[in-house]
Formats: C-alpha cells, sequence, structure tokens
C-alpha cells in the first residue's frame, strides 16, 4: 500500500467520498489512514445534497472531517481559479491546496489529476488505495470489499472488481 506520512492532511474530492456513501462505509473513511481529513468547502457546498449532504456534514459535525477554506490563501485561491477552467471544482481546489501545501490529495479521477501531481510532486490516494489500506489494516474484509466495489461503482470508474486484483496489479 502506499506509504503516507502521517502528519500530512488527506484533501478528499467529492468522488472518494460518494464511492465510500455508496459502498455504505462513510463511517469508516476516517479511520483507515491516521492523517487527518480535509474537504474543501466547494467540494461540500456544491457536490453533495439531501441525505448525502447530511451524512458528509455528520463527518463534520463530529470531526472526523475538517473543512478547508480554498479563499484562505490568496496563492491557493489563485490556482483554484486557473485550474478551475479546466477541471472540476473539486479536483482544482484539491491540487491548489496540495500544491503549496505538501499535503495528500484523496481523489480516483486520475485523468484529471495525474499530470499536474506528477509535475509538482503531490501525492494522491485513490478510493482504491483508501480500500486497499482498510484490507490490509483489516477494518474491512476481502468480502466487504468486494461488496463494497460492486455497490460504489455505479459508473463503471473503479478499474477492479476485487481488492486483491487491484492488490496483485501493485505488486504486492
Amino acid at each position: 500500500m502506499k506509504n503516507i506520512d502521517p502528519s500530512k492532511k488527506i484533501i478528499l474530492d467529492a468522488d472518494v467520498v460518494i464511492h465510500f456513501l455508496r459502498g455504505g462505509q462513510i463511517g469508516i473513511l476516517h479511520t483507515i489512514f491516521p492523517n487527518k481529513l480535509y474537504m474543501p468547502d466547494v467540494v461540500f457546498e456544491e457536490t453533495f445534497f439531501g441525505t448525502d449532504k447530511v451524512s458528509v456534514a455528520n463527518l463534520f459535525n463530529y470531526g472526523f472531517v475538517k473543512p478547508l477554506e480554498i479563499k484562505a490563501n490568496k496563492q491557493v485561491f489563485l490556482e483554484y481559479i486557473r485550474l478551475k477552467a479546466r477541471f472540476g471544482k473539486g479536483e482544482s481546489a484539491c491540487m491548489a491546496y496540495c500544491r503549496f501545501n505538501n499535503d495528500v490529495i484523496g481523489s480516483s479521477n486520475l485523468r484529471d489529476i495525474l499530470n499536474y501531481c506528477r509535475e509538482f510532486g503531490i501525492e494522491y490516494l485513490t478510493t482504491l488505495d483508501f480500500l486497499a489500506e482498510a484490507y490490509q489494516r483489516k477494518i474491512l474484509t476481502e468480502a466487504e470489499c468486494d461488496h463494497f466495489i460492486y455497490l460504489a461503482d455505479t459508473k463503471g470508474k473503479i478499474p477492479f472488481r476485487s481488492i486483491t486484483a487491484y492488490i496483485a496489479s501493485l505488486g504486492l
């Protein structure tokens, strides 16, 4: 699995959170890595509605995820505005923040973030990285991980059908 410095923040994009909501495991998201989890305000405000908004708001209410205001830092905000012209708001907010704060992006939208992360040396975690860590740490069983993938992948964007196939692809 990925070795992430526990002192770094993990900045969550909507897709990882949505996968954990759909996969029925939103309650464990904050237990997988020892890092503190943050979500940019633009991700929360513009992505979540109805019962999902309540579930995500509870992550904030219980202190499992902390809000992150993108406008608080001028350099980050200007980069966010620049990136938003090409990418989604969530990816843009996460990339801009992590570029200037040396933190970790939690996003499965590799099409948008991968080149930027490589260019600026930004670490990232996908939904499958979170899931593999949960499996490795015995938070979830293999069957629970595979069921999570089945439930969460409503749009066919998770590239593996089982957690063991993903782990094997890493060469572990």
